[in-house]
């Protein structure tokens, strides 16, 4: 009851109801009121028939009142008794001797008993003074018998009721068939407002006839079309600035400015944990091609490389591959050098099969470099040259193949972590800007812990995501963040949620199922959705993305731009933040594309009453640059450095550290 008072009644079920309010009450005013009528009517037809009576049978009787005559009058006064309906006839003397009485005490059985005790009829009992000769011989009574007047109200009332229900039916179907032509566009202008809220502008095509409602739809359509124009001109603006800085024409892919935006977004949150690898791959041949057959199939060659390497990288998670120059490649991934080793394989391989006469220095030189936290951008794309010259003169990059961990080794892995492996929580806070300790909310790091040492997140979650395994440790992480949660229920969390998780339906139905048993889920929560991902099926994903809302749990998009697509995408989805990739933070202060950038976001998702929020914040000034521009949230060490809190595996919770709201920061 409080859940439908809190959500408002629908003004469908108001007006309906208020409807049959007043035709109920209507309806049995009209039956009481007709009942009573007829009621007070027989009580005075009662009373005069009763009167007439005595007052006829007693000039009948008159002059057989001696005692020889009596018998005469008594037979009298029995026949009238008889050929009507009287309760009694009673003649008294003078003396108020009783000298015949007649009585019929029998009631009328087809009428229900609750009926006559709820409608009272009092049969009146009337008086005539008789006369023996000119002497005064006593008194005659009559009273009406009450059966009677009960049967005929009983019947009227049957027909009155019956007929006044038929009105009312039939008045209660023509005020729903008239309510419902009113509020079938009603409800469609209720249905495009909803839509509005979810981020989806549709137009409303039909157009009421009731003049207000015609109004209220004609401004909401009008509403939604200067909303998509503005959007359709930001979107544009932006896809082509993105195009021209931005983006490889021919493959694509993100060129050398950001390659370079992207490497100094995640150079320095390099850890042992978190390693970064660059890889370079170069087309030594593509000069041979471009003058011996002609440019046209050197751009043929570059393309073919280009799709080569997406489909093989694809498989590594948040791997990013770039196009530095005509004839070079670079990719980082978020793994060491070893775990590599598989791909770059696969790699060469892939190359081998495509090498043909006109690869007269080979098909591709590939290198790998770790690369360290700090590192400058030009060592490390010497390091990877010098690989590549090197790699010229060696046919092939060889690797040992015993020193790969095999697929069964992951396998069992992944599968012991699952069932018994402890899992340690670091949060970070996403501050509100302009606002000293009011936070969005806390992005929770899971860290995966197997006999006592951490795992590598970025391999363990590439290798569950070859094995199908990826959905397994989502829910690994949900159910010991519960555990958290449950200490913290006030405060906002945001979990990570896979590809793989986002689109199963199994998952969703799961969440859905453990929501129930586990409410503290429904409420502060929300999970963030890398865009990549998100791109694969947008569909699907919104689907998704409404299930999980249901649920109670909001979504963000995290690393917003990363893809350098349109933002075409962002309509429909019924998602609460944007978190602005790392690279477009990184040079913000000097790159007026950039800011450009994050104002037009800033524009296009307040538009669409979505908050955006900015990472990898390390410096006052660009803390100051980005408020200025309008963005809802702020993160980076310089907010909050990532803080752990707490140990769990699925038996509980181990308290390693306590928040303190007052400082964003979780301590001992």
């Amino acid at each position: 009851m409080y859940r439908l008072f809190k959500n408002g009644l629908s003004l469908k079920t108001q007006v309906y109801g208020l409807i049959i309010l007043i035709s109920v009450i209507s309806f049995f005013v009209r039956v009481v009121t007709d009942v009573q009528t007829t009621r007070h009517y027989l009580q005075t037809q009662m009373g005069s028939h009763a009167q007439d009576t005595a007052t006829s049978l007693g000039l009948s009787i008159s002059p057989y009142l001696d005692d020889e005559s009596l018998m005469i009058a008594q037979t009298m006064a029995t026949a009238i008794f008889d050929s009507g309906y009287y309760k009694q006839i009673k003649f008294t003397d003078m003396q108020s001797n009783v000298v015949f009485e007649l009585t019929n005490p029998k009631r009328v059985e087809s009428v229900p008993g609750w009926f006559i005790n709820a409608v009272e009829l009092n049969a009146p009992t009337m008086s005539s003074e008789l006369n023996n000769g000119w002497v005064m011989a006593g008194t005659l009574n009559v009273t009406s018998h009450a059966g009677q007047s009960y049967l005929t109200l009983w019947e009227h009332t049957k027909r009155s009721f019956y007929g006044s229900f038929l009105l009312l039916a039939g008045s209660l179907a023509v005020a729903f068939l008239i309510l419902g032509t009113v509020f079938r566009p009603l409800k469609a202008v209720e249905h495009q407002a909803q839509l509005v809220t979810r981020k989806r502008f549709t137009l409303n095509e039909q157009i009421p006839v009731a003049r207000e409602l015609r109004t209220v739809t004609k401004a909401i359509n009008n509403m939604v079309i200067n909303l998509q124009s503005t959007f359709d001109s930001l979107t544009k603006q932006t896809q082509t600035l993105t195009e021209e800085v931005y983006i490889d024409p021919l493959t694509g892919l993100g060129n050398r400015r950001s390659f370079e935006n992207h490497f100094s977004s995640v150079v320095d949150t390099i850890t042992e944990d978190a390693p970064i690898t660059a890889m370079m791959i170069t087309l030594p041949s593509l000069t041979n091609i471009n003058q011996t057959v002609s440019y046209q199939d050197g751009d043929e060659h570059v393309y073919d490389v280009s799709t080569t390497l997406q489909n093989i990288l694809s498989e590594l998670t948040n791997t990013k591959l770039f196009k530095l120059n005509g004839s070079t490649f670079i990719a980082l991934a978020p793994f060491d050098v070893p775990f590599l080793n598989k791909t770059k394989l696969d790699i060469n391989d892939a190359f081998s099969q495509k090498k043909n006469s006109l690869h007269i220095n080979g098909f591709a030189n590939l290198s790998l470099v770790s690369v360290e936290k700090g590192s400058s951008l030009g060592s490390v794309l010497s390091a990877l040259d010098t690989g590549c010259t090197i790699g010229e003169t060696t046919a092939t990059n060889k690797v040992d193949k015993d020193t790969l961990f095999s697929v069964k080794q992951w396998r069992a892995l992944i599968q012991s972590i699952i069932d018994s492996g402890e899992v340690s929580f670091s949060v970070q806070a996403v501050k509100q800007a302009n606002s000293e300790h009011q936070q969005c909310y806390f992005e929770v790091f899971a860290h995966f812990i197997h006999e006592g040492e951490k795992v590598n997140n970025g391999h363990l979650f590439a290798m569950a995501e070859k094995l199908n395994l990826t959905e397994e440790l989502d829910k690994k992480i949900i159910r010991n963040f519960v555990n958290v949660k449950e200490q913290y229920p006030k405060d906002v969390f945001a979990l990570n949620l896979s590809k793989a998780a986002l689109y199963s339906t199994d998952f969703i139905e799961w969440l859905t199922l453990y929501a129930t048993t586990k409410p503290i889920l429904k409420t502060n929560l929300l999970f963030e959705l890398h865009e990549i991902s998100l791109l694969y099926n947008v569909h699907v994903a919104s689907l998704h993305i409404d299930a999980i809302k249901d649920i109670g749990i909001n979504v963000c998009v995290e690393h917003f731009g990363t893809s350098l697509t349109s933002f075409r995408y962002l309509q429909g989805l019924d998602i609460e933040f944007v978190k602005i990739d790392g690279s477009y933070i990184q040079d913000l202060l000097d790159n007026t594309q950039s800011q450009f950038f994050i104002q037009t976001v800033n524009n296009i998702c307040h538009g669409f009453g979505i908050k955006v929020l900015a990472c990898l914040i390390e410096k006052p000034e660009t803390l100051k640059a980005l408020e200025k521009l309008g963005c809802d949230g702020v993160q980076g060490n310089l907010i909050m450095p990532p803080s752990q809190i707490v140990k769990t595996n699925d038996n509980g919770v181990n308290k390693e550290f306590t928040f303190c709201p007052n400082t964003l920061k979780f301590c001992n």
